[in-house]
């Protein structure tokens, strides 16, 4: 089966080795495949005026006019959305701009995290300067490094606590799921879904917490944090949510082209019971999205934090004659309500603010008594 993706669109900085941004276009872009995908595969047929106006100089801008989550990948900047997370060096976090704020969220394993940084906090200097007026390029710049050199930042918890932390780079892998554990309470931490690797490395997540005696009680229920989940490979998404629901129960439905439409079904196999509670924000995008949809659709999870982003269409690449790669929308993704979230977003069941959604330490507790209010 064609694996086919879905992807947020919210900034992130990887302060590691990689951090790839490009301006599509330049000599050699074969326009006219491009067109042609497009003109036959595309969930909405674009306007020959609008494939006719592609060109090589402003291909990133004629692809948005036509589908905005289209994207166009010279062969060397293309990176597989179902090959995982690259190994990396540096600091451990990512960067989370959020209005007038740069927050900093830690890989666990990463050096951040190895420092004390365990959850999300405001950047606000670094080596004792302030990154007011500083750009996102230039903040994670600053940030990046060689293995073994050391960078001090100076950061604010979502609690207003200043601090600062000695951080010395260093190599890591991040994880398909982190385990995150603020006070007495274990959060599975999922940033995206690649095929094949996020759904085992939850099973394997959950045996490791049960071992230890968690799990036992509505006290101590799954809580799945997608608060930062901007997307991945859809399927894997429904494979996950098919760990929560019984066989033969509605997963989604995929509008092609045409209105050819396929119904997705849970498959039989493993089947977990425990309560669910996921964390949603508006950075939970996508693949991520749509998870919450179907287990809130069939009430098997309660949502707690602030409406996702809102986009329930499924992308696909496409290997072009030279060796590069066009993404662009082939799927609408239809919740079991039959509602498509795009544009709308997921809502929680329990709404939280700004301040809250931003701090596990007063987030869990709220999540935990929503299990109680149904």
């Amino acid at each position: 089966m064609t694996r086919h993706r879905t992807r947020g669109v919210r900034t992130l900085a990887f302060l590691a080795a990689c951090a790839f941004a490009f301006k599509a276009g330049g000599a050699g872009v074969p326009l006219d495949e491009i067109r042609q995908v497009l003109r036959e595969q595309a969930l909405t047929t674009p306007a020959e005026s609008l494939l006719h106006d592609l060109d090589a100089a402003n291909l990133a801008g004629g692809l948005q006019a036509i589908d905005p989550a289209a994207r166009y990948f010279p062969r060397a900047l293309y990176r597989s959305p179902n090959q995982g997370r690259d190994a990396m060096s540096g600091i451990g976090a990512e960067l989370l701009p959020s209005g007038d704020d740069l927050w900093l969220l830690p890989f666990q394993g990463g050096a951040a995290a190895a420092a004390g940084l365990t959850d999300r906090a405001r950047l606000r200097t670094i080596d004792g300067r302030s990154i007011a007026g500083l750009s996102l390029d230039e903040i994670a710049q600053r940030l990046r490094g060689p293995a073994g050199t050391r960078v001090v930042i100076g950061i604010e918890d979502a609690a207003g606590g200043a601090r600062r932390l000695k951080i010395e780079r260093r190599s890591f892998r991040p994880l398909d799921v982190e385990l995150v554990q603020p006070g007495a309470h274990r959060i599975l931490r999922v940033r995206e879904f690649v095929a094949g690797l996020t759904r085992p490395a939850l099973l394997a997540t959950v045996d490791f917490i049960e071992h230890a005696g968690a799990f036992q009680s509505e006290q101590h229920p799954i809580i799945l944090d997608l608060r930062d989940a901007t997307g991945g490979d859809l399927f894997e998404a429904l494979d996950i949510a098919a760990l929560f629901l019984p066989e033969g129960a509605q997963l989604a439905t995929l509008a092609a082209r045409g209105g050819v439409a396929k119904t997705i079904r849970a498959p039989a196999g493993t089947a977990l019971e425990q309560p669910l509670i996921l964390l949603i924000g508006p950075g939970t995008a996508s693949a991520a999205e749509i998870l919450a949809g179907i287990l809130r659709d069939h009430g098997r999870a309660r949502l707690v934090g602030q409406t996702t982003y809102g986009k329930c269409d499924s992308q696909t690449d496409v290997r072009l004659s030279d060796g590069s790669v066009l993404r662009f929308t082939d799927r609408a993704v239809r919740l079991p309500s039959g509602e498509h979230c795009s544009g709308v977003g997921i809502a929680p069941d329990l709404a939280v603010d700004t301040a809250t959604l931003n701090d596990l330490s007063r987030l869990v507790p709220r999540a935990i008594g929503a299990i109680h209010e149904r």
